[in-house]
């Protein structure tokens, strides 16, 4: 106890891991697979784990680490299953994250047992996020909104594959997006009403903003799709901004031109946008979480202090500096550090 040790200075950064069972398997199940390594984050899967941990930090010096189950449930042996887990360790400062994020040796063990990491540092901001942003179309809803558009002119294959090269980052998101809405040219000007009663909002999503809301967050959507939608789902999810494209309207008011007016919501647009709300509202970038689904989303991922791609596209999860693929947006509480009892706690306020 002596205060001439107290908090000793350290040349080693904090690290989380949040290491998630990337399928909720029953434990009643009895494939090969969870005979051979369970259904849950199991004991051999973590000691495997803290071995890749250690190689990695020879010759320095082997600090402390320790883990916390933040969802549990009960197996058929009635023995606990921990299906999300955290685990916080040292790591030399020339270590950095995101080689930690891509190195191949994690990737195997993700693999082998089943799991999925997410990679953050342990510091105060990591404990103290003040501000979440979020994609529209594949993040908050399951849609693609203008695919759902071109159905109306009949066009949808040819706007669902332009839309699936620019969030695969293969061509230029504004042209691609200039050219999907050219071919809407002449769809009714009230479709966006009409599309109100086919949107699905992703499972999960009104948790999380809920969740979000009463830790006193706030929430932006930065949409590359179209306002209408957007204040829709901001109005929905009593989310605090909206901002997405705006299309041109014909003078008589009846059907769309094909054409965009203001500036465009692109990759760059949606980082700037995410620093103005955050500087507005006295926010530091490290208190950011920025969640999407596309190459476009990428730019604000990497403004943010933690950036999340959420059941993205391949090449995006290759990029993002974390990932999750649980199809359930609410898990995003997880790699904030909460626990299921936690979260539960948290809407039942």
């Amino acid at each position: 106890m002596s205060h001439a040790n107290c908090s000793p200075a350290s040349s080693s950064r904090g690290v989380i891991a949040t290491l998630f069972r990337k399928k909720l398997i029953s434990p009643d199940s009895e494939s090969s697979e969870d005979s051979t390594y369970g259904a849950r984050v199991s004991d051999m899967a973590v000691f495997e784990f803290m071995a890749l941990i250690d190689a990695m930090r020879v010759p320095w010096s082997k600090e402390s680490s320790n883990h916390k189950c933040l969802h549990t449930i009960t197996a058929s042996d009635n023995t606990p299953a921990p299906m999300v887990m955290e685990i916080a360790f040292c790591m030399p400062e020339i270590l950095k994250l995101d080689e930690l994020r891509r190195h191949t040796d994690f990737w195997q063990f993700e693999k082998k047992w089943n799991i999925e990491i997410a990679f953050q540092e342990n510091d105060v901001f990591r404990r103290h996020k003040r501000l979440a942003v979020f994609d529209m179309d594949s993040t908050l809803i399951q849609q693609e909104v203008i695919d759902e558009i071109a159905r109306f002119v009949g066009v949808e294959d040819k706007v669902s594959a332009i839309t699936a090269r620019a969030m695969n980052g293969e061509i230029d998101f504004t042209e691609s997006l200039r050219q999907r809405v050219a071919l809407l040219e002449g769809v009714p000007s009230d479709v966006f009403e009409k599309l109100k009663s086919v949107i699905t909002f992703t499972p999960g999503a009104r948790e999380l903003t809920r969740a979000l809301k009463i830790l006193g967050f706030k929430l932006a959507v930065l949409s590359g799709g179209f306002m209408p939608l957007a204040n829709y789902v901001k109005e929905e999810l009593s989310l605090d901004y909206a901002h997405a494209n705006t299309l041109v309207i014909s003078e008589d008011g009846t059907q769309l031109t094909g054409e965009l007016t203001g500036d465009i919501v692109h990759a760059e647009r949606k980082a700037e946008l995410l620093e103005k709300i955050a500087n507005e509202n006295g926010i530091a970038l490290r208190q950011v979480v920025a969640i999407g689904d596309g190459a476009n989303d990428l730019p604000m991922m990497f403004k943010a202090g933690l950036g999340i791609a959420f059941d993205a596209k391949p090449a995006v999860q290759l990029r993002a500096p974390c990932r999750i693929n649980s199809g359930n947006l609410q898990d995003v509480l997880y790699i904030l550090g909460f626990t299921k009892e936690e979260q539960d706690q948290i809407l039942g306020a």
